[in-house]
């Protein structure tokens, strides 16, 4: 019986979030960072409502406190500079802290914060092919979805290429942690950008004989979005676009 927990707790999570079509998450995220970027300085109110939503469409794609968490540490190298703005800033003081730089300070740590927990809950329920399928049924640029198609397919290639030149530098004594050893990661870095050059031309030829012509084929997911879909999308941000407006 412990065994079937293991895997249970182990197994992939499957919610109807995950199932719906990946085009309406994405129009969705745009509607909501937009939203969100629009809130008038010195405003509160807002912020609580679209956080009241976030954590909503957390627990309903059952991501947990921990990966919420995770995804908040991208930001803190950017926040550690907005505490400096009540110290910096002219204007009314309130102890010693200006007031004007406070509400500043808050609006671009909520806002960030907001935007972070939103594009990480996309990335919880949406795979990145799935990602690049509805950017093509967003009618995106070709060019930039079949890039993006390229990256997603070859950058464990990279990683991997990268990770075979580390341990070739380490087997010959070296150790990147001095700093003298720069000349040899720099060594490392153009070795890497001529494979992945060279590597790229040869996926490129081998496609163009098998008639490749601009397009990636398709991936075969979900079908596209029903007015259902799109109608439930629309409630997600109706909230967050009031809030906005109102103040």
């Amino acid at each position: 019986m412990s065994l079937a927990h293991a895997a249970a707790a182990q197994a992939p999570v499957e919610t109807a979030l995950h199932r719906a079509a990946p085009e309406c998450k994405l129009v969705a995220l745009l509607v909501f960072v937009v939203a969100v970027a629009l809130v008038p300085h010195g405003q509160v109110v807002p912020y609580a409502i679209d956080l009241a939503l976030v954590l909503g469409v957390a627990v309903w794609a059952q991501a947990s406190p921990g990966f919420l968490a995770r995804r908040l540490l991208i930001e803190v190298p950017f926040i550690a500079f907005v505490v400096l703005l009540p110290f910096v800033t002219e204007g009314e003081r309130w102890h010693g802290l200006s007031v004007d730089g406070l509400w500043t300070a808050f609006g671009i740590t909520a806002k960030a914060t907001l935007a972070v927990l939103a594009t990480g809950l996309l990335a919880h329920t949406t795979s990145a092919p799935e990602i690049v399928a509805g950017l093509e049924r967003l009618r995106v640029p070709r060019t930039l979805t079949t890039v993006a198609g390229f990256a997603l397919r070859y950058v464990q290639v990279v990683l991997d290429e990268l990770r075979t030149l580390q341990l070739a530098r380490i087997a010959r004594g070296d150790d990147p942690r001095w700093l003298w050893q720069i000349r040899t990661i720099a060594r490392t870095a153009g070795a890497l950008t001529i494979r992945c050059f060279e590597r790229g031309e040869r996926v490129h030829t081998a496609m163009l004989a098998r008639g490749f012509e601009g397009r990636m084929p398709a991936l075969g997911l979900q079908e596209p979005a029903t007015v259902a879909a799109w109608c439930v999308a629309g409630a997600l941000v109706v909230p967050v676009l009031a809030g906005t407006v109102v103040a």
